[in-house]
């Protein structure tokens, strides 16, 4: 619901991770998502169930949207690369049910967006383009 709730706000959203998917219980919310991307004109995202953080991270690396919602592992090497995240977990503490609580969830989604935009133009990426990964020695 959170994709559908960004799409409707007029996101594009690229990809869901999902740690298992039981159709049976999100078949009715994966539809709902399906007519409101139609309607939105926007491309349904990709669902992966179980998503492997390596080609997961790759995927978003190749991607380079403009915001990551994303787990706490992975958000430190998107952001030295210069792509904005959002912490998945503190939509678990958010209050997002229904419309009351809608202008904190926007606030949450939109933050790292401001608050990157605010930085000078050399801390926007830690990584230069093409570096190649430094191997770690035993």
């Amino acid at each position: 619901s959170l994709a559908r709730c960004m799409v409707r706000a007029g996101m594009t959203v690229l990809e869901v991770g999902i740690p298992y998917m039981d159709t049976r219980y999100q078949a009715a919310e994966l539809a709902l998502l399906t007519k409101t991307c139609k309607e939105m004109g926007k491309p349904l995202p990709r669902i992966v169930e179980k998503p492997d953080n390596y080609m997961q991270v790759q995927r978003i690396k190749e991607m380079k949207p403009d915001l990551a919602i994303t787990g706490m592992a992975h958000a430190n090497p998107l952001e030295a690369r210069g792509i904005n995240t959002k912490w998945s977990v503190e939509f678990t503490f958010q209050q997002i049910h229904g419309f009351t609580n809608v202008r904190d969830l926007f606030e949450l989604v939109t933050r790292p967006l401001r608050r990157n935009k605010s930085l000078p133009e050399e801390w926007q990426t830690f990584v230069k383009d093409g570096a190649p990964a430094k191997k770690l020695e035993a």
